[in-house]
């Protein structure tokens, strides 16, 4: 597979989002011209809209009525003809060997749902993520976090990513679940192989993405007839247990459910821990000015979440047609609400290209701009991310670069594979 041409269509070209990161200066062009972008034509499929300003960004995450989130409709991710990720998640799809549209209506989880029936199927999930059981949790990030940053000597260069931000969210994910220690390993391979698969650090080849998200059904399947003889005090037992105006979760919707919960709660939440540490590093105006005054640290943790917006963008897909500022949306045509590009949107954010721990007010949308798709994980991401910046302001003086940052390459997560730092 190849990029499209870059010039044409820069969202496609995923080797300038590794080599570069996120386009925003091109962003800022385009929204400049219009909150709505018509993508160049590809061929064969529906023309694809990207939307990039904060107003509608916003309100048409609101909108599940008129643009669908819901798989068989094409789902939430995917920019179409001649997207590398869309075409990932087709070959996915054509694997399983039982028909697309067989496949996309058994395979619809929490993301992929319009109301109601996303509704009734939150009801059921938001049982494990009370304030109480999210709070419950907070003694086990610190452990971990402390255990994380005292296997690395002050002063020593290590990389930050593969060494803190991607064992912590992981494990707290597994402890969530009720999966063993000793999986852990796997969960993170099997949910890189899942949603990273355009990187080929992260890919095993044609199919690993179908491979790994079989891998995490057996592993699940097994944890679940563990639960069946006999419950313990985790999310498995609870969601076999939870009712809603009498409907528990299917077999199906359950190993979904903790599918997207351990592939999206980890890569996004080890995304923005390894922003922060690249921000903070790059400013050491802002890192002093969190050591002073730790007051600060829940502003910095919003605008972490606003500067890194780690997952970059949904998709939504028009059942009739709608106007987007003086675009005319066709139904069926697919329109892409780039949260990465709102979070830098200048009518709502002053300097919005500047790290300011002390940012406020701070509306950004990396948890998708409110709506029924609001984040389910935004709580556990909120506390896990507080609790870094609470341990790295105490035990270091300095955080500094120790080589140079390695990019996913996506379009998708706006993800770090490597960071290294000397933190003293």
């Amino acid at each position: 597979m190849t990029d499209s041409d870059p010039i044409l269509d820069p969202l496609l070209h995923l080797d300038g989002w590794a080599r570069d990161g996120a386009p925003h200066d091109w962003f800022a062009a385009r929204r400049s011209e219009s909150p709505v972008w018509l993508h160049p034509h590809r061929g064969a499929g529906p023309r694809v809209w990207s939307v990039f300003d904060h107003e509608h960004v916003v309100a048409l995450g609101r909108c599940p009525h008129v643009l669908s989130s819901d798989q068989e409709r094409g789902g939430v991710t995917g920019l179409g003809a001649g997207d590398e990720f869309q075409q990932v998640n087709d070959a996915t799809i054509d694997g399983v060997g039982a028909g697309r549209t067989a496949v996309a209506a058994a395979s619809k989880h929490l993301l992929t749902l319009d109301p109601p029936e996303h509704t009734a199927y939150r009801k059921i999930v938001n049982r494990g993520f009370t304030p109480r059981q999210i709070g419950l949790l907070e003694s086990t990030v610190r452990e971990l976090l402390i255990e994380l940053l005292d296997d690395h000597p002050t002063g020593e260069p290590f990389d930050f990513t593969t060494n803190v931000s991607m064992p912590l969210p992981v494990n707290i994910i597994a402890r969530l679940i009720g999966s063993p220690p000793e999986a852990d390993a796997d969960l993170l391979r099997w949910s890189n192989e899942a949603i990273a698969s355009t990187d080929p650090e992260y890919s095993g080849g044609p199919m690993s993405q179908l491979g790994a998200v079989m891998s995490l059904v057996q592993h699940f399947n097994a944890l679940k007839a563990e639960r069946l003889e006999s419950r313990r005090d985790d999310l498995i037992s609870q969601l076999l247990d939870a009712e809603v105006d009498g409907e528990s979760l299917t077999d199906t919707r359950l190993m979904l459910f903790l599918i997207l919960l351990t592939a999206a709660g980890n890569e996004t939440t080890r995304t923005a821990f390894s922003h922060a540490v690249l921000e903070l590093a790059r400013r050491p105006e802002q890192w002093r000015r969190l050591r002073d005054d730790p007051d600060l640290i829940p502003a910095a943790v919003e605008e972490v979440l606003r500067f890194s917006s780690p997952v970059m963008y949904f998709r939504r897909n028009a059942v009739e047609a709608l106007d987007i500022a003086e675009a005319r949306v066709a139904p069926g045509d697919i329109v892409a609400l780039w949260y990465v590009a709102a979070n830098r949107d200048p009518s709502v954010f002053d300097e919005p290209n500047a790290f300011d721990v002390g940012r406020t007010p701070n509306p950004h949308v990396a948890f998708g701009g409110g709506g029924p798709h609001f984040c389910l994980g935004a709580s556990l991401a909120r506390l896990e991310i507080r609790v870094l910046l609470e341990h790295l302001v105490e035990r270091y003086e300095t955080i500094d670069l120790a080589g140079p940052v390695d990019r996913m390459r996506s379009n998708f997560l706006h993800g770090i594979k490597h960071l290294p730092v000397v933190l003293r």
